[in-house]
């Protein structure tokens, strides 16, 4: 998770803002040059925390198609193969914990 979150900072930090209408700000320098009151979603890649608990929320698979669209459409289309990949990845380890644990009290019983 904290790789995962430590490059999706890099990838998409300060990427994807909404004006206060919450549509999407296509060209940010320009917004910002005009004064417009910016805020990014609530899932974000702004900072560590907020990083890890997006990389979180997509794991478990909590709407998190709402946030690949938003940073899909603020970065480029290729940005889905990132949320894509980590959610498989994800899974894949949530399922491998999962079935270790099970394993592991079968085990114990005999």
């Amino acid at each position: 998770m904290y790789i995962a979150a430590l490059l999706g900072i890099e990838l998409f930090a300060y990427r994807c803002l909404f004006n206060s209408d919450e549509e999407l700000i296509e060209d940010i320098p320009m917004e910002y040059k005009k004064g417009t009151e910016m805020a990014p979603p609530r899932e974000n890649f702004e900072n560590i925390f907020e990083a890890l608990t997006t990389v979180f929320i997509i794991i478990i698979g909590e709407d998190w198609q709402v946030v690949m669209y938003n940073y899909g459409r603020s970065v480029s289309s290729q940005a889905s193969w990132y949320f894509i990949i980590v959610f498989i990845m994800g899974n894949f380890m949530l399922l491998s914990l999962f079935t270790v644990v099970l394993l592991n009290n079968f085990a114990e019983e005999n």
